[in-house]
């Protein structure tokens, strides 16, 4: 269309001169030279036209071309491929470490194990996976029947705290260690990780007790006690290796300290801790035992709230036997980001 070449064409005058250049862009260098020749062809006869009206033969041409259009001669408009390839390379590497450094800089999620560790100062003594078998209710007994992953991790976990607890030296032998097990907030999942070790140790074949208090923002406050199926006497009768107490925060350190009837047995006593940041009795609890273990759940915690339950546990100068990362997966890279 009309507008279309006209989009294609322009025109400049040469300084100091009566000539004009005729330019034409276009994706092919024949087809510009032959809009540029083209209108070579036409603009001499149409000056004529308005200029000679009388059409007199003797009148010499008032326009003429001098030099004509040649492909050859056509100019690459633009920048090389390797330059625009260069140039896209670069920016995109520049928003990658802008990106990186925002999310460093302004992301406060908890987001990678190097990142536990650099905030706790402390090892991490298990991985509990993410797992359906847990169900809504936190289930461990079915995630132990039916995830071998998750089974294989809560074993680890056993192991590694138990080994811990054999080095700390304010732990006699001859009496059962108290180990308080929190977290954060309701939802990272101390109630679960506090079954799952107990349950661990069961499978072991050690007697672990379980002190749930009864505090009212507790995670799964109607959740079962844990069982471990393959706990049979003589006789066939059923003996549970995990006993699960259930008392108030203000009487937890009289029935540990006196050693309450059902836990005399016990190789290792665990407490539920509630939500730390959300109730006064997770900070009650931890005067009455003798290693803390923390739980974190990446994404889900932030680095301050990490940051101010290590405080607080240091404050209570308490040891920490270790970090428990609750229901996430850990990418294979260096700073084991977790998904």
């Amino acid at each position: 269309t009309a507008q279309q070449l006209a989009s294609k064409v322009s025109a400049a005058p040469v300084r100091n001169t009566v000539l004009i250049v005729l330019s034409v862009s276009d994706t092919s260098a024949q087809h510009a030279a032959n809009i540029a020749n083209g209108y070579g062809q036409v603009l001499p006869a149409y000056v004529a036209k308005l200029e000679n009206v009388v059409g007199d033969p003797k009148v010499p041409p008032l326009v003429q071309v001098v030099t004509k259009a040649n492909p050859a001669s056509a100019k690459v408009s633009g920048y090389p491929t390797w330059m625009v390839a260069f140039a896209a390379i670069t920016m995109a590497l520049l928003s990658a470490t802008g990106l990186v450094w925002f999310l460093e800089r302004f992301d406060t999620k908890v987001r990678s194990r190097r990142q536990v560790e650099a905030i706790t100062g402390c090892d991490i003594v298990g991985n509990l996976p993410k797992t359906r078998a847990l169900g809504s209710n936190g289930d461990v007994g079915q995630a132990f029947d039916e995830s071998k992953e998750f089974k294989q991790a809560a074993l680890r976990l056993s192991l590694n705290v138990e080994s811990v607890l054999q080095r700390l030296p304010r732990i006699k032998a001859e009496i059962p260690p108290v180990v308080a097990v929190v977290a954060g907030h309701r939802g990272d999942g101390s109630t679960v990780a506090t079954r799952t070790l107990a349950r661990a140790f069961a499978e072991r074949g050690h007697a672990a007790g379980v002190v749930s208090l009864d505090a009212p923002n507790r995670e799964l406050a109607e959740a079962e006690p844990v069982v471990a199926g393959s706990a049979l006497a003589e006789n066939d009768n059923r003996i549970d290796p995990v006993t699960t107490v259930s008392c108030s925060t203000a009487a937890l350190a009289a029935k540990i300290r006196g050693r309450d009837a059902q836990l005399l047995d016990s190789d290792v006593i665990l407490i539920d801790t509630p939500a730390f940041h959300e109730s006064i009795e997770a900070q009650l609890a931890l005067c009455a035992a003798d290693a803390v273990i923390l739980v974190v759940r990446p994404i889900a915690n932030t680095t301050l709230s990490l940051c101010r339950l290590v405080a607080a546990v240091k404050a209570l100068d308490m040891p920490v036997l270790g970090v428990v990362v609750n229901l996430a997966t850990e990418s294979p890279t260096v700073e084991g980001l977790y998904l």
